[in-house]
């Protein structure tokens, strides 16, 4: 049974996910998994449990102590503000590193995880990962624009 602070924080990225267009997620009861928004995007799960929120995308995770901090990194990979850097080696992928889109419009590295690796040869190559949810606009209907100029 989650604690009523960890339900709240499931239910707040609830509603950052419902303001999406296109997403496909599922909440299990302590946790929520969204697909990737298409080819170029990544697979992403949060989890609640005992007071400390783990953020898995792809391959990269973390652990959080602070819910506000976590969900604001998930709403970032929702909203395309946050992508992943993949490296690899000879095609094969090895590290994954969170990125954040700064004011200045540069990509600024936050946590970095990596798998060892005994293929240290071969030619590196990155690949960038990032979702692509679009916000809903909440239209005006004309009817409604009629009915308050009368």
């Amino acid at each position: 049974m989650l604690a009523r602070q960890e339900d709240l924080f499931l239910r707040d990225v609830e509603a950052a996910i419902r303001k999406c267009c296109g997403v496909e997620a599922t909440r299990s009861q302590s946790g929520i998994t969204v697909k990737a928004s298409g080819p170029n995007g990544f697979d992403m799960v949060v989890m609640v449990e005992d007071g400390r929120y783990a953020l898995y995308f792809d391959n990269w995770v973390e652990e959080f102590d602070n819910d506000e901090i976590a969900r604001r990194t998930f709403e970032a990979a929702l909203a395309g503000e946050a992508r992943l850097r993949v490296d690899m080696l000879s095609g094969r992928r090895w590290r994954w590193t969170l990125e954040t889109l700064g004011e200045d419009g540069q990509w600024l590295p936050e946590s970095t995880i990596g798998h060892v690796t005994w293929r240290f040869w071969g030619r590196p190559s990155s690949l960038y990962l990032r979702n692509s949810f679009p916000r809903q606009t909440s239209a005006i209907r004309e009817s409604d624009l009629r009915s308050h100029a009368r």
